[in-house]
């Protein structure tokens, strides 16, 4: 289960990466080709994307694939 703490964290990493696109839900949703309400799901804490749907969210988001958050913290490369 995510913490509330956490849970604000990755809401905030997700709001701010769909406005600095100029995107709404929907649209991040259509693009990313994700299920109806999976995108809600995932910017709120509640669910987080597989490989391919983090794949797809980095490149709508234009951030790396990387900085997206992780169900498991993801061991940065030295």
């Amino acid at each position: 289960m995510v913490s509330e703490t956490r849970r604000a964290a990755i809401r905030r990493f997700y709001k701010q990466a769909r406005f600095a696109v100029d995107k709404i839900q929907l649209e991040v949703e259509a693009l990313a080709r994700l299920n109806s309400g999976q995108f809600w799901k995932i910017e709120n804490g509640f669910t987080f994307p597989n490989d391919k749907e983090r794949e797809r969210l980095a490149k709508v988001l234009k951030v790396n694939e990387a900085d997206l958050p992780a169900e498991q913290p993801v061991a940065k490369a030295s």
